[in-house]
């Protein structure tokens, strides 16, 4: 990824549990992603399922991301010289892969589940156009987490998820249609997930920049 350009990126989970096994662990993600991520991109959509998550991303400027780095490894006292990232994209790499290692670290502790939970590195995706972002955006806002497992075993909190015909409550966290509301974001102190406004012209230049830097004619 590039400085001031807009993608969707995804992970997904190695496991046959889901990546998020209940409310606690997406509340725990999404506070990771305001820790490590806020500096370095907006996130302008966040959406969780069964398998992972996604997101529409906004990165900023290549003198905010650098600056924003440095200030992280200069507070760091196992970061070393020598691994020193140079180029942007590798920035915003390493701070993914440092969010996803922190709650899969994390999140094992507590279930006390060991290895990776990671199925792959995550995907980034370009836009073609306008009109799919905003598709795209719409999709996700209109989206409620399903729990499909067929094993018990494997399956979170039974009032959290939809299982079958039964709904039970729909979570804040596990809902991503409530993410999109202003005050809920207060509420839940979700600072890195201000929603940024899609205006056309200023959605239509991201999108051709980031196609025009991507695959040049």
């Amino acid at each position: 990824m590039k400085a001031n350009r807009i993608y969707l990126i995804r992970g997904s989970s190695a496991a046959n549990s889901p990546f998020f096994e209940c409310e606690n662990d997406c509340k725990y993600f999404l506070q990771l992603v305001d820790r490590f991520l806020k500096s370095y991109l907006h996130v302008n959509c966040f959406q969780n399922n069964k398998d992972g998550w996604v997101m529409i991303v906004t990165t900023k400027s290549a003198d905010d991301i650098r600056q924003a780095y440095k200030a992280r490894r200069a507070k760091s006292k196992k970061c070393k010289k020598r691994c020193e990232h140079k180029e942007v994209w590798r920035m915003l790499s390493d701070q993914i892969r440092i969010l996803l290692s922190t709650y899969v670290k994390t999140t094992n502790r507590i279930t006390g589940r060991k290895g990776g939970k990671v199925r792959c590195n995550y995907e980034r995706f370009v836009f073609e156009s306008v009109e799919e972002a905003l598709q795209t955006k719409e999709m996700m806002d209109s989206q409620r987490y399903e729990q499909a497992q067929p094993m018990k075993r494997y399956r979170p909190a039974r009032k959290l998820h939809k299982i079958g015909k039964q709904l039970g409550r729909v979570s804040p966290y596990l809902s991503c249609a409530a993410l999109v509301v202003p005050k809920k974001l207060a509420e839940l102190g979700l600072q890195c997930l201000d929603l940024m406004v899609f205006v056309s012209d200023v959605l239509r230049q991201l999108i051709e920049g980031t196609i025009q830097h991507h695959f040049p004619t």
